[in-house]
């Protein structure tokens, strides 16, 4: 028996297909090919593993009252990554502590539905004699619940790389829990995980090791997580070898001995399925009710699946002979827990220090495209603030607001009102009796004021203002993950060689410090939102607005398929709090609301290298028209790009706001009328004009248009200055200053910071 054992653990294991669009509980097989055909020397690797662990199995026993036994329970430590964006995926600790209770059930035989084992399956119900355990302490030896939540968009594209901040795997079982797992193949359908057999993952390929499950997965009563443990321990699907699961013309084995050869089962719960082979007289059903299907009803390993796993625990593959060391289960302080661990079991799950942690709501990117947003509100909108702290239950919370009301918070869920414009610092203490922590978010929100900061129609070419380099051309810049790729003015690579807006996507990780730089970097550019937001324009006065732009860019795909990089362009109207696609076209060509395959691309393969534009042949235009409402006081643009792995350098250069002004001051040409200071600090308005036959009259409105002050000047010759009456100490905000003579008038637009 032990000799076919052996042979399924070290042995190759298949990929399956076939699917069409539904729920596919694992894809181990697929990832092991697909990591293979992008790292082609771990496959290498993954083969020599393979003789190595075949000869390293042993049987370790002890001793005891002089008869030899087999080893004594094994103890894993066990660590979580919760990948999310804050979202649903972003799932409690305390569905983390009720799977880890049922995980240690099944691998204990001691599930409930044990009982519902048929014949003759029952006298073979393995336990496997291995515990989970939640780590106590991490790789630095800091107080941990075994339970890291990292903001991240990999938690849409769950792949290999996907394995952020994996801990010492000698010494954890790493768990990464993702919105939606990539096996990187071409299964269709709703992935829910998949895992790393043990000699896949050593030499240069250590990285990979671990598990990814899909974050609904991690719920009482699914098996996903138990299934994919029984692949990190060495076990294959019963139907290995199949690629058409349930086909009764096809039959897989896993070499197990008490896991009859079978089609395998697919969402249902046949128990009377017989075995593919009919060689085997003595047992003429399939294992339904193993973990290790795919049937409904699973609920078991075997005596000789259990045996497996313990000769993967005592080889040297994949380091799972380290996991359960009397070293390793001090260093990671899970020596003298218990199980199953309980959320309300201080003696299972330590009290550790909290990690702070927030976001707001509204302000949540999700870059799976479900929600367009950004870090932006209205002057005196209300914003609500939500706790997002991990590590520890949390006791109480000090929250403080830069100019808002309130200006401080207790609550786990304030909403603040910011009472001046500009960015705004957030802070948020948490704490609780093992200690406290504080984040200090500076520009984490970025306030609009009441009134526009340039009257349509407008240009930004970024060849004034400013130097290059600095970004303060009015514009906002959101960096969605705070990570190496950003937009920034660079001088020389715009067109004609001018200033432009440069996102450098591109990052030399040849030149990476181990220590502080991510080597997979550029492995995982996919999915990275950055955006470019216009200053606010006032186009409530202008008609026939049409916008245009120029961009350069080159890619590393090769071809057209793989480039899978967008750029968007949205616009809004209140201040950023809501954004709506713009319909685009391409040197006059309607090509939707993304630029993206053959049109994003002017300049061809970028070479992996930090790519340039040099000539304007490397430019091209985009353009879009814009319908202006009287809402459109403090219109804003938004530029988007949202990178491939494959991704390389984006430039944005000429933005032109053309249009009609409507506003005319017919009969004023010769009056040279002169409204200052303007933008004012507060002191009253002063006017200056050339009277000629007419009385003038001021009427000063604020942006809703209620009136706050007027004022008639009789003068009917001579040149007039005065200060308007009423109009010192206004409130920080924009108004319009009506002015009418006769027949004839204007309206010029007051700012006051």
């Amino acid at each position: 028996m032990k000799k076919r054992i052996f042979a399924i653990v070290a042995g190759s294991f298949f990929a399956f297909t076939g699917f069409a669009q539904q729920e596919i509980p694992c894809a181990t097989d697929e990832a092991l090919e697909s990591l293979h055909k992008q790292f082609p020397q771990l496959k290498q690797e993954y083969l020599v593993n393979q003789e190595l662990m075949r000869n390293s199995l042993q049987v370790q026993t002890v001793v005891e009252n002089g008869v030899e036994k087999k080893k004594a329970t094994y103890v894993i430590p066990v660590v979580f990554h919760i990948l999310h964006e804050y979202g649903a995926e972003n799932i409690p600790d305390s569905r983390v502590y009720t799977i880890m209770e049922e995980l240690n059930e099944d691998y204990s035989a001691t599930n409930p539905d044990i009982s519902q084992v048929v014949a003759p399956f029952d006298t073979v119900i393995g336990d496997a004699d291995i515990e989970f355990r939640l780590a106590a302490l991490d790789p630095l030896g800091n107080c941990t619940n075994g339970i890291e939540h990292i903001y991240n968009h990999e938690t849409n594209n769950g792949e290999s790389v996907s394995k952020i901040n994996q801990w010492n795997r000698a010494r954890y079982m790493n768990v990464w829990v993702v919105h939606t797992p990539n096996s990187g193949g071409t299964i269709q359908g709703t992935l829910l995980g998949y895992a790393t057999f043990p000699s896949s993952t050593d030499g240069s390929g250590f990285w990979t090791d671990g598990i990814v499950c899909r974050d609904y997965t991690i719920n009482s009563g699914d098996r996903t997580l138990s299934h994919e443990a029984g692949h990190y321990l060495g076990l294959a699907h019963p139907f290995n070898g199949v690629t058409d699961i349930g086909n009764p013309t096809q039959c897989g084995d896993d070499g197990v001995q008490d896991t009859p050869p079978t089609e395998g089962s697919f969402s249902n719960c046949n128990l009377a399925l017989p075995t593919c082979d009919t060689t085997q007289t003595n047992v003429p059903i399939a294992n339904v009710q193993n973990i290790m299907d795919y049937s409904s009803c699973a609920v078991m390993f075997t005596e000789d699946q259990a045996v497996i796993m313990s000769n993967t625990l005592q080889g040297i593959a994949g380091q799972r002979n380290q996991l359960w060391q009397d070293s390793i289960l001090q260093l990671t302080g899970v020596e003298n827990l218990s199980v199953p661990q309980d959320p309300n079991d201080q003696l299972t799950v330590p009290l550790c220090a909290p990690v702070a942690d927030f976001f707001t709501p509204d302000g949540v990117c999700k870059t799976d495209g479900s929600a367009v947003c950004t870090k932006t509100v209205c002057l005196g909108s209300n914003v609500r603030f939500e706790d997002a702290s991990w590590n520890a239950v949390i006791d109480s919370y000090a929250w403080e607001f830069q100019d808002a009301t309130p200006a401080t918070s207790t609550s786990p869920t304030p909403i603040v009102a910011f009472g001046t414009p500009g960015w705004k610092t957030v802070t948020l203490t948490v704490s609780n009796a093992a200690g406290s922590d504080t984040r200090i978010s500076e520009k984490y929100i970025y306030v609009s004021p009441n009134w526009s900061e340039n009257q349509g129609p407008a240009t930004f070419d970024m060849e004034t203002d400013v130097a290059p380099g600095t970004g303060n051309y009015l514009f906002l810049v959101e960096n969605v993950e705070e990570n190496f790729s950003k937009f920034s003015v660079v001088d020389g690579v715009g067109y004609d060689q001018s200033r432009a807006w440069k996102l450098q996507t591109y990052f030399d990780n040849s030149q990476a410090d181990p220590f502080t730089d991510d080597w997979f970097y550029n492995f995982r550019l996919g999915g990275t939102l950055d955006r470019l937001i216009t200053p606010s324009i006032e186009l409530a006065y202008t008609s026939n607005v049409n916008v245009t732009f120029k961009y350069a860019y080159a890619t590393n795909a090769t071809v057209t398929g793989d480039i899978t990089e967008e750029l968007k362009v949205y616009s809004s109207r209140d201040c950023g709090e809501s954004w709506t696609p713009r319909i685009l076209a391409v040197d006059g060509s309607t090509v939707g609301s993304a630029i993206s395959g053959d049109d994003i691309v002017t300049a061809g393969y970028a070479s992996n290298a930090d790519f340039n534009p040099t000539s304007n042949t490397q430019w091209r235009e985009a353009s879009f028209s814009y319908t202006p409402t009287s809402a459109d006081m403090q219109t804003r643009f938004m530029f988007e790009f949202r990178a491939s792995d494959l991704a390389s350098n984006l430039f944005i250069d000429n933005i032109n706001v053309s249009g009609v002004l409507n506003l005319q001051e017919t009969g004023f040409e010769g009056m040279d009328l002169q409204v200052f200071p303007n933008p004012s600090a507060g002191e009253p308005i002063n006017v200056t004009y050339l009277a000629q036959d007419e009385p003038v009259a001021f009427t000063l409105l604020d942006a809703q248009g209620k009136v706050i002050a007027t004022q008639v000047i009789n003068t009917t010759n001579g040149q007039v200055s005065t200060q308007l009456e009423n109009t010192a100490n206004l409130p920080s905000a924009m108004y319009f200053l009506e002015v009418t003579s006769g027949d004839n008038s204007t309206t010029r637009k007051v700012v006051v910071m």
